[in-house]
Formats: C-alpha cells, sequence, structure tokens
C-alpha cells in the first residue's frame, strides 16, 4: 500500500486565494477547563482534494452523493508525463503514452512538478502544469470506464490560464458521466507507472459539499472486486 496524499497541514502550499487551515483552541487545561478541544476550519479544496461535480456545475453531486464511507477504483494507472512550470498537457500528450486505456477506471498523471511542493511552494501553488480542456472529451472517448482523474499538481487549472482552467473543471465535472478530480497528489514514489493499481480514497467529511479533503492510498490490484 502506498500513501498518495499529503498530510494536510496549517502551512501545506494551496491555490491562491484559498485561506489557510484554522485551528482555535475552544476548550484549554491550561485555562481550567475539564479537557481541550479546538475548532477546525479547512476550505473544502485544501491540501490533496477531491473535485465533485457541485464545484462548477449547478445541482451537481456533492460528496455526500458520491462517497458512502469510501471511493474505491479499480484499474488505477500512474503515467509519467513529465512536465515543468507553465506547460500545457494537451490531448496529443495522453495520446502519444501509447497506454490501453479503456477498462481504466482512475488514471493518475505523474508530472514531476511534486517535488517542488517541499522546495518551493510559492511556485507550487502558482506556476505548475495546466490542464487543456479538451483532455477530458479525449478521455471520455478513449477511456470510457474512467470516473476519475488525479495529478501531482495543485491543480489541473493554473492561475495564470483562470478562464481555460474552469472550461477544464467544466468539461470533466459538469458532462454526464463526470469525471471525479483529485488533485495535489503525491505521486513520487518510483512504483507507481507501468503497474495496475486500486485506488481507495477515503474523504474527511462526507457531506454535501463541493469537494473534500482526502487520504488516498494506491493498492496492489486483484482480489475482491471494487464498486
Amino acid at each position: 500500500m502506498i500513501r498518495i496524499s499529503h498530510p494536510l497541514r496549517l502551512d501545506s502550499p494551496l491555490y491562491p486565494g484559498t485561506p489557510r487551515p484554522e485551528v482555535v483552541p475552544f476548550r484549554s487545561l491550561e485555562r481550567g477547563d475539564s479537557s481541550s478541544s479546538s475548532l477546525i476550519t479547512v476550505h473544502s479544496h485544501s491540501g490533496t482534494h477531491l473535485d465533485v461535480p457541485r464545484h462548477f456545475c449547478p445541482g451537481g453531486a456533492s460528496v455526500a452523493d458520491i462517497c458512502v464511507d469510501e471511493l474505491v477504483l479499480e484499474p488505477a494507472l500512474c503515467l509519467d508525463l513529465p512536465r515543468t512550470g507553465d506547460q500545457q498537457i494537451r490531448p496529443a500528450d495522453i495520446a502519444a503514452c501509447a497506454c490501453d486505456l479503456r477498462s481504466v477506471h482512475a488514471l493518475l498523471i505523474r508530472t514531476g512538478e511534486g517535488s517542488t511542493r517541499a522546495t518551493d511552494r510559492a511556485r507550487y501553488s502558482t506556476v505548475h502544469p495546466w490542464l487543456d480542456p479538451g483532455v477530458a472529451a479525449f478521455l471520455r472517448e478513449e477511456c470510457p470506464s474512467l470516473h476519475l482523474f488525479g495529478i501531482d499538481t495543485i491543480s489541473v487549472s493554473s492561475p495564470a490560464h483562470r478562464e481555460e482552467g474552469h472550461a477544464c473543471h467544466r468539461a470533466f465535472l459538469c458532462r454526464s458521466p463526470p469525471i471525479l478530480l483529485l488533485e495535489d497528489l503525491d505521486l513520487t514514489s518510483t512504483m507507481l507507472p507501468g503497474h495496475g493499481w486500486r485506488l481507495r480514497i477515503i474523504p474527511w467529511v462526507l457531506a454535501p459539499v463541493d469537494g473534500v479533503p482526502v487520504t488516498a492510498f494506491l493498492e496492489e490490484a486483484g482480489g475482491s472486486p471494487a464498486h
């Protein structure tokens, strides 16, 4: 089992404009209370997180609609697609990988930019590879079983190309069937490419919201069927 989600910390890099997580003491033993407890405030698209249709589609499905308790997808495939900085990922770039994608339920793209997350957080949040809106239509044609697309950048959308980013989110989330988005992944493990996996996603909160931080793992494929 390989964890592919980043731990969410108070100083985790975030997409520009996203408020930082906050932890505020509510009760405190030091103040003479009978116990210590805290109020935790977290934006729904913080850290490694799942985008669902409600994020961009009026009346779209929420996290609670999609995840009964967790989300399990198999087979999941990770593709190496090296990109750096403000580079666009087009349908032809994925087609050039020459992989059989027709049976894939979850497709993860490793650009390699995830390596900057720990060393240059400002760059990771603002200058990174981004997805052409046409990728969604291409994947629907080439991957008819696809339920989820994931990437090792903070978003499929770049702050420098905001309109294209909005169109990309809508192309994935607002068409039928929707393709969920899993962003800000940790795909640094050398074991990932060229291997069949089962993707297990455990959301933080099961509620009617537009997105949610998650814990995500890749497991050896096989065994009991995934849903």
